[in-house]
Order: structure tokens, then C-alpha cells, then sequence
């Protein structure tokens, strides 16, 4: 099972998926896709967890990863 943490100002949310082959899955798959996507086309870094340590990925989302991160860009001011 893989999941993406997402740090944000409530704290954070937790999106999990299975690599099995059904149909909630892959519906899964692609949310979980999506959110990457779209975090990064918002400035978020997104790191994926490498043999057990956390790295800045820019590669295309692997459903078989382990575990990703997204994190907001600091605002200061």
C-alpha cells in the first residue's frame, strides 16, 4: 500500500492506495497522480521516500513508491 502525507495548516492528510488490480485502485492510482500533479504545478516540493529515507522527487508518480510527501512553499513577509 502506498500513501502521499500532505503537510498543510491543518496539520496533515493522509491519501493511500493499493497496487491491486481492481477498479477502486486504479481509481485511487489516479487521484493520488492527480494530487501530485497538481501540488507541483502549485509550487509544492513533493518528496518520495528511498530506501527508507525521504528525497526531492521530479520524476512521474510511481504507484509502487512506498510513501510520498507534499509540501507547501513557505510565505513570508
Amino acid at each position: 500500500m502506498g500513501r502521499i502525507i500532505i503537510a498543510n495548516r491543518r496539520g496533515h492528510q493522509v491519501i493511500e492506495w493499493s497496487t491491486t488490480d481492481t477498479e477502486e485502485a486504479r481509481t485511487q492510482i489516479a487521484i493520488a497522480e492527480r494530487i501530485l500533479r497538481e501540488a507541483r504545478e502549485a509550487g509544492c516540493a513533493v518528496s518520495k521516500k528511498v530506501d527508507g529515507q525521504h528525497v526531492i522527487d521530479h520524476g512521474p508518480f510511481d504507484p509502487k513508491a512506498e510513501e510520498y510527501q507534499i509540501l507547501a512553499p513557505i510565505a513570508g513577509g
